[in-house]
């Protein structure tokens, strides 16, 4: 009689341990699978008028993964819900942009890059507006939110990241996997997802080079701005680059050189014709070293910052026109 109650517990326990082995795949099965449930949305803001600031710095070439999927165009209404990330390695913050601020000062100021801000905000614009609301992470890297049918694999081969280091940035596991909704965190990965003038400016971004040779912070950026001298509100054609009076001057990109001399507000002035109808302006200089009709290569040395011209004090003053309409420099340098 005791041997089968043995038996029958030996049975009852291993019945139990089954059961219990049956349920935990289940569980696993259906997480991966669950469909989005209603959550609340944590959109971002928009209050305000659309300010140009007054103080920015040069982005640096980056040295990050490329992405192997194609960027995807986002809207200005595209966000992550902040409530279904399930990363516990990053941390996200909510920053509201002051006046004078724009992309590349907040992430430097954060310790990011300007992809990770993408990263966290498909929808920011190239020209932040005060007020607006700005996701910050922790760390560098973006965010996705996981859509029907994706799985991790896949996710891992369009950022070209390695997928196991993905599972465990992210806390994923045999029995906790995937569901549609989640948002997911890609560490040293640039964005697939961002609005029309990014993709654009990284398009572009390169044909010129820093003509102070450095990236610099500028005193002025392209577009209407407070006249420092009559304080009137006016367009300005260019960015006023900040350096000291002797600074060398150098060739943003290879061409000929069509102007050298005085000319107006600009002060001593050279003129740099490119391809393709760009042209590079480098005004207010000390001294002129290029010659008219003269071609440089890019990063030639060509003239000396100054204080020549329509100025409070020495700085660079840098153009670029395509066909003869000013644009604006920081989306090609």
């Amino acid at each position: 009689m005791l041997s089968f109650n043995r038996r029958f517990a030996f049975f009852l326990v291993l019945d139990a341990l089954i059961l219990l082995g049956l349920m935990g795949v289940f569980a696993a099965v259906n997480h991966a699978f669950v469909p989005e449930t209603s959550q609340p949305q944590l959109d971002p803001l928009v209050y305000g008028n659309s300010l140009t600031p007054t103080t920015a710095v040069i982005p640096q070439t980056l040295a990050v993964q490329e992405p192997a999927g194609a960027i995807m165009e986002a809207t200005d209404s595209d966000s992550f819900n902040l409530q279904r990330i399930i990363s516990k390695t990053v941390q996200v913050t909510v920053h509201t942009v002051q006046m004078g601020e724009n992309p590349w000062t907040i992430a430097k100021k954060n310790n990011l890059d300007i992809y990770t801000l993408i990263g966290a905000n498909p929808g920011m614009p190239f020209k932040v507006k005060v007020k607006q609301l700005l996701n910050i992470l922790s760390r560098k890297g973006v965010l996705h939110t996981v859509e029907k049918g994706e799985n991790l694999s896949q996710i891992a081969s369009d950022y070209g990241v390695d997928e196991k280091a993905l599972k465990v940035e992210n806390g994923i596991t045999w029995w906790k996997g995937l569901r549609e909704g989640d948002v997911v965190f890609i560490p040293d990965a640039k964005p697939l997802l961002m609005v029309q003038e990014w993709k654009d400016y990284f398009s572009r971004r390169g044909l010129f080079g820093d003509p102070l040779g450095r990236w610099e912070r500028i005193n002025s950026t392209f577009g209407r701005r407070i006249d420092p001298l009559t304080g009137d509100i006016r367009h300005h054609n260019g960015v006023d680059l900040h350096a000291k009076y002797g600074d060398p001057v150098y060739a943003a990109a290879k061409g000929k050189v069509v102007f050298t001399g005085v000319s107006g507000g600009y002060g001593n002035l050279i003129v740099v014709a490119h391809g393709n109808g760009y042209q590079t302006y480098y005004g207010h200089l000390s001294k002129i070293y290029a010659k008219t009709g003269q071609r440089v290569r890019r990063g030639a040395l060509i003239g000396r910052v100054g204080a020549t011209g329509r100025v409070t004090g020495p700085h660079l003053h840098f153009e670029i026109r395509k066909k003869g309409r000013a644009v604006d420099p920081l989306l090609y340098i």
